[in-house]
């Protein structure tokens, strides 16, 4: 890309920096760079904050052209790879018996060379139709939505205050059985947290399950939905979260999955105009998808799109992945939310994170009702046992985990049996 008719002034904040340039540029300006200085004052004192802020317009040039087709023909190749590797119109549960390895049910496990595996994981991911999906009402109320968020809190300060008071926070005791014991040891080992162990431990011995505790886990672990439909969870979806947790990935592989494979119609929507190279690179998904993309500077444009593309079967809204400790990009959320009213809100978490930061993204991102957590770079941790903390304290629904940055494979629809796969997975010891 090049820049053409570049300007640089002075702003307050970033809505104002945005403003500024689509007022003088035009709708297709962006924000190249920002940086925070000093201005006024007297002799050194009173002065205040602001923003020194470049803006212009990209525009393709020669060299971005001959690259961005090579991009789309080496992406149509590799997709006509995993048509070929599936069999065309083979059944998705007689392709996984033929190309499977015994042992192995999810992508995840694959290494990198396995294409045949991972085209099998990214074909049962696709084929189901988005018609499936459940009717979802139209989006809640003001009111309903701010009692949402009131909830959301409300279990925040308990969870808080939980792990603030430590072995004094009153525990559900498990069974003194041994098979009860060895269970709540196991999840303990896999970081689930001790008061949260010793609860589901009870609440099997109160079941009277005569299968074993491994093969009665999954039923407790909460999910969106057994299909892409159902844990997409309508038309209009929004994806929040922190920065760095791969939110534009996971929209261009669910994205590619419904667009190719389920012959939706896609549009994809961002509101992320302070990162360019996100939104370049969500443009660039949307050209080797052949599916429109929107790029809302404002909430006010977000009516106007929706209009526009009125026929969609999903609208896939990208957001700010800006530092949960941003406040006024916190509010902005908020504002967003209620100019879209999506039927879904999926918070995108990484699994590799604390359990304390999950807690802190859920403070900062709850100001807008969530429907389900997503959560990504589950290849880059050995424990899960964070994630089914924070599903339990929440009662929130896992809806899709993802693993790697192919698009559109290293993505599955979240289900418990696979979790529990995931939970008591054992750590590779280092070879000496």
């Amino acid at each position: 890309m090049k820049v053409e008719q570049q300007i640089e002034y002075e702003a307050r904040s970033d809505a104002e920096a945005i403003q500024v340039a689509r007022d003088r540029l035009g709708r297709e300006a962006v924000i190249l760079s920002s940086r925070p200085v000093k201005v006024g004052g007297m002799l050194g004192f009173f002065r205040r904050n602001a923003l020194w802020v470049t803006a212009g317009i990209l525009v393709p040039d020669k060299e971005d052209n001959q690259r961005e087709s090579r991009e789309r023909m080496v992406a149509f190749q590799h997709l006509l790879e995993v048509r070929k590797a599936v069999g065309g119109a083979v059944p998705p549960e007689q392709a996984a018996s033929r190309v499977r390895e015994p042992g192995v049910s999810s992508a995840f496990a694959a290494p990198a060379s396995a294409q045949p595996r991972a085209a099998v994981q990214a074909y049962e991911l696709n084929r189901a139709p988005l018609a499936s999906a459940p009717v979802v009402a139209a989006a809640p109320a003001a009111q309903s939505s701010t009692r949402e968020v009131d909830e959301i809190k409300e279990i925040l300060g308990k969870v808080l205050s939980r792990l603030e008071n430590g072995a004094s926070a009153p525990a559900v005791q498990a069974p003194p059985a041994q098979s009860e014991d060895e269970n709540l040891k196991k999840l303990v080992l896999a970081d689930v947290d001790r008061n949260i162990a010793a609860s589901v431990v009870s609440e099997y011995a109160k079941t009277g399950a005569r299968e074993s505790f491994r093969n009665w886990l999954p039923s407790v672990v909460k999910t969106m939905g057994v299909d892409p439909a159902g844990a997409i969870g309508g038309q209009k979806i929004l994806f929040a979260g922190p920065t760095g947790v791969g939110k534009t990935t996971t929209i261009a592989k669910i994205a590619a999955s419904q667009s190719l494979w389920s012959d939706r119609r896609v549009v994809l929507m961002t509101a992320d105009t302070y990162r360019i190279a996100a939104v370049e690179q969500l443009r660039t998904y949307a050209k080797i998808l052949g599916i429109p993309i929107e790029i809302t500077a404002d909430p006010r444009d977000i009516q106007s799109a929706l209009k526009k593309h009125r026929e969609a079967d999903l609208i896939l809204m990208d957001t700010a992945g800006r530092s949960h400790y941003d406040d006024g990009r916190i509010g902005e959320l908020r504002a967003l939310y209620e100019s879209y009213a999506p039927d879904a809100v999926h918070l995108v978490m990484a699994a590799n994170i604390k359990y304390r930061d999950m807690l802190n993204v859920i403070d900062r991102m709850g100001v807008v009702p969530l429907s389900a957590l997503l959560f990504t770079k589950l290849d880059e941790t050995f424990s899960y046992g964070t994630i089914f903390n924070v599903m339990r304290d929440f009662g929130l629904p896992a809806s899709f985990f993802t693993a790697g940055q192919n698009v559109p494979n290293d993505i599955e629809v979240a289900s418990g049996g696979r979790f529990v796969e995931l939970l008591f997975k054992e750590t590779p010891t280092r070879k000496e």
